[in-house]
């Protein structure tokens, strides 16, 4: 997985840069249980990670990486059904333990011989959830955020790529606007403010390609109200076959730097308009 295009915070026009608070997590395989139950579990946490658009694998790390652990144990079996504990721990990339929850889960004999990950995903969301927190801070709020005062928001088509890929970029964009707790329109009636996005790529070199990602945040009259740029340098292979999971990284932690800049707008900046760009 490359380094995340991350942002550094409280930025007039937020550039992007690495952020070893968001530089991914790695879902370390689960004690006390066959290989593939354990597997299912660890898929299942990732995924649930994802979701929150915090980038998440099973393998790899960096020097900057969170890991998350599990000890599962059966603490009560028979042959109809089992009950699982598993205590899950969150670990900092200095290897320091800063968050444990401990849940308990009842699961039929036949369904836990060979799980899946999408039947496992009910006993990870809530813990991801909590560790999401610690490993994000005061930047989302998981919960109850107060949506009343967000503006409504549309993402443009991204330029500079080829269509396929554009619509990709713009959907992961409207996702992770959505776990920013942003209302996003599909059309421009109504939104207050305009996402629009352009991708550049550079020449290829020992197998590695740039790639810049200017991201501008306009009103409803079209002017630019902020902006900011990401940028890196990924395998060939990655924006090739991996676009739609890179995608997911480069929005997640756009959707950070949009935040902040509508954070800092004054209210009367977006008002609800129903005369937006066209």
């Amino acid at each position: 997985m490359p380094t995340p295009f991350a942002h550094t915070p409280g930025t007039g026009e937020p550039i992007v840069a690495q952020r070893p608070d968001i530089a991914g997590v790695t879902v370390l395989p689960v004690t006390g249980l066959s290989k593939p139950q354990s597997d299912a579990l660890s898929k299942a946490m990732v995924d649930a990670f994802m979701a929150l658009e915090i980038p998440a694998a099973t393998t790899g790390s960096n020097r900057h990486s969170r890991f998350v652990s599990g000890s599962a144990r059966v603490v009560g079996e028979s042959s109809i059904q089992s009950d699982i504990r598993i205590e899950w721990t969150l670990t900092d990339s200095h290897g320091k333990a800063v968050e444990q929850k401990t849940t308990r889960h009842t699961v039929d004999a036949k369904t836990w011989k060979q799980p899946s990950s999408t039947s496992l995903s009910p006993w990870v969301k809530k813990t991801a959830r909590n560790f999401a927190r610690h490993i994000l801070g005061a930047r989302i709020e998981l919960d109850s955020p107060n949506q009343t005062q967000l503006p409504t928001l549309h993402v443009w088509p991204v330029d500079g790529i080829e269509d396929t890929k554009s619509a990709i970029l713009k959907k992961a964009m409207e996702r992770a606007l959505k776990g920013q707790k942003f209302a996003v329109l599909r059309g421009l009636d109504g939104a207050s403010l305009i996402i629009a996005g352009s991708v550049s790529l550079g020449s290829v070199r020992a197998g590695k390609q740039p790639i810049e990602i200017n991201w501008a945040v306009l009103d409803a009259k079209g002017k630019q109200v902020g902006k900011l740029d990401q940028r890196n340098s990924v395998a060939k292979s990655m924006l090739k076959d991996g676009w739609s999971n890179l995608s997911t990284i480069i929005a997640g932690n756009a959707a950070g730097g949009v935040s902040e800049i509508v954070n800092r707008l004054p209210q009367n900046s977006f008002p609800q308009d129903k005369k937006t760009l066209r």
